[in-house]
């Protein structure tokens, strides 16, 4: 009986303490704790944050997040003609706090990723062998296969068509991909981020344009299909350090 009592007790505990939100209607009377929020990307924490204020009918400056509001919630009709001062009670001071500090913390592992790649490409570019091999030993020490030069020119090939600073962001999820064509193969050389994983790739996807499906195979052309190649790889920020974590190849 004593189990089952403390069984029934755990539960409740875990449940009271992690109650995930996904609107603000109990912001201004609940006090919510990071776990409850953990699960949220950066644009859902900007929107849940700003809906403390549409809830008090508050006039965004920013026309679309008050669109936003405007077409979801019904409740949502701001008196533009009206200069109400919005006033925060204590709990939706600190719900915002909240918002705003995990918000942070996702700009800045932003900053990091950027901040890393930016050294780690140097490196590569300098032929700095033990600052790169800093990066990617360990995961071919675990895996055990793998070879670290091989893989540093890779890296660097790919590492040196990508323009960190034209890195382009929508929410958590940051892209640049450059399409090339070396007469033989037209390539793509790409790097991508969600959160905290980097994939940095690059892949054979066709032919050149300077070929044609029937000259692509005729005499006198050295396309040869069979040497189609694609070779990516996945790092993440441990520690604040671009760290290889896995590597995968094909062709």
């Amino acid at each position: 009986m004593k189990n089952i009592t403390a069984f029934i007790t755990l539960i409740l505990l875990s449940q009271s303490s992690f109650s995930q939100i996904y609107d603000c209607s109990e912001c201004d009377s609940k006090i919510y704790l990071k776990t409850d929020i953990s699960h949220l990307s950066l644009l859902e924490l900007k929107i849940l944050r700003n809906e403390i204020f549409a809830r008090h009918q508050y006039i965004f400056k920013d026309e679309r997040l008050g669109d936003y509001y405007s077409e979801k919630y019904d409740w949502y009709k701001p008196d533009y003609k009206s200069k109400k001062t919005i006033v925060l009670n204590k709990i939706e001071k600190e719900n915002i706090n909240l918002f705003l500090g995990k918000e942070k913390e996702k700009i800045i592992l932003k900053e990091t990723i950027i901040k890393n790649l930016k050294s780690f490409k140097q490196a590569l570019l300098n032929d700095d062998t033990n600052s790169v091999n800093s990066r990617i030993s360990n995961y071919f020490t675990e895996s055990g296969y793998g070879d670290l030069s091989s893989t540093r020119r890779e890296l660097k090939g790919i590492l040196s068509i990508i323009n960190i600073d034209g890195i382009h962001w929508y929410n958590e999820s940051g892209l640049f991909k450059v399409t090339t064509d070396d007469g033989h193969f037209l390539n793509e050389t790409s790097i991508k981020i969600s959160g905290n994983k980097i994939v940095m790739t690059y892949a054979d996807i066709g032919y050149s344009e300077l070929l044609t499906d029937e000259t692509a195979f005729s005499f006198g052309s050295n396309f040869y299909s069979e040497n189609e190649y694609q070779s990516w790889y996945t790092f993440e920020i441990r520690n604040n350090e671009l760290i290889l974590v896995e590597h995968q190849a094909a062709g």
